[in-house]
């Protein structure tokens, strides 16, 4: 096993919302420093890469890094994952990969914020030093669920992108793999706007200088499971009175959720994975987080902005039903507070960069 060490990021402050303080302080005081980790890009031979489980050493070891942080590869010995996964070996049937592999996800990275802003930010690193040209990769098998996946790697002209079956492993002659560059919710910025300009450019290539004319966007949840604005329907006068256009992500192949992303000055939504799609906005552009008025530990979108130099403000609205979790009770939001807070946003030049 060989380790090929990156240039370690330098953790660099988070820009703060252009309206803080508000009387806000306790919702980021404890998240106005970013915190990375120093790049590593381990070489690993004769490697098992299940279409279920996490890396397996040829010596029996499970590889830590194959789980979203050190607490949940805890928590899954804890569980007897490593013994559900050595009873599921005897079921598996072994193939072989004999070009060099790239493995860049773990437990969490399914979920679209998690794929576009733990996983593919590891594939980026995986470019700077090798030809994506030359490489595979490897995926687990619940990735053939996500459309997202395959057409958000078209970007990155890999040789090939192979999704493992279920009961599928891939003993590996080498295999990449990049460690994680922060703890989920924190960014390396110079890999996410390095990131940014992969999409972006991918969609000039596809669609040419062309941008659509919706300018300004609004991303709804309303057909989630969770985390929804249930009065939805008393603040779509208000956006549509400062011509927002609503995107119901559910509802469009990732490559127009692209298209309207990358020509968006302004971007407004509630706390939930549509946000993520500011990745694609271009330096500068505006972004209102919609989020819950005591809630002081989802913030990545603030670090998101922060990282993409984007122009980041909130609303405060409160939960529909106290009794739930933040993660995932619906808001109310208040529309005169809205109105308020979109002409704030539209009426500002973008803080100088």
């Amino acid at each position: 096993m060989t380790r090929h060490r990156c240039d370690a990021p330098i953790a660099e402050p988070i820009r703060p919302p252009r309206n803080f303080p508000l009387g806000d302080d306790g919702l980021f005081a404890r998240r106005l420093i970013g915190v990375t980790t120093a790049q590593r890009i381990r070489t690993l031979t004769e490697i098992d890469a299940s279409g279920r489980g996490p890396l397996r050493t040829k010596d029996g070891r499970y590889l830590e890094e194959s789980f979203v942080s050190s607490e949940h590869f805890d928590r899954w010995r804890r569980e007897r994952g490593h013994w559900r996964t050595a009873v599921e070996r005897a079921f598996q049937f072994p193939t072989r990969q004999d070009g060099p592999a790239v493995w860049i996800t773990d437990n969490w990275s399914c979920g679209y914020y998690h794929w576009f802003c733990d996983a593919l930010p590891r594939l980026e690193i995986i470019r700077r030093q090798y030809p994506l040209s030359e490489l595979t990769l490897l995926l687990p098998s619940k990735f053939r669920t996500q459309s997202y996946v395959m057409e958000s790697l078209r970007p990155f002209a890999l040789k090939q992108v192979r999704i493992l079956k279920r009961f599928e492993r891939v003993r590996c002659r080498e295999l990449l793999f990049p460690s994680h560059l922060s703890i989920t919710g924190f960014y390396d910025s110079s890999v996410m706007r390095s990131l940014r300009e992969t999409f972006r450019r991918h969609h000039r290539e596809v669609n040419g200088d062309q941008m659509p004319t919706h300018a300004r966007l609004y991303i709804s949840r309303r057909l989630a499971t969770r985390r929804c604005i249930a009065n939805e329907h008393e603040i779509m006068s208000v956006l549509a009175d400062y011509d927002f256009h609503t995107m119901v992500a559910e509802q469009l192949p990732w490559h127009e959720q692209l298209k309207l992303a990358a020509g968006a000055e302004y971007l407004v939504s509630n706390h939930g994975a549509g946000l993520t799609n500011m990745l694609m906005m271009a330096e500068g552009s505006s972004v209102l987080e919609i989020r819950e008025e005591r809630d002081n530990l989802l913030n990545c979108y603030l670090n998101l902005a922060s990282s993409l130099r984007l122009d980041y403000s909130y609303l405060l609205s409160r939960r529909d039903d106290i009794k739930q979790s933040v993660h995932f009770a619906n808001l109310v939001v208040d529309p005169y507070r809205l109105e308020a807070a979109l002409r704030e946003m539209l009426s500002r030049n973008a803080m100088p960069l």
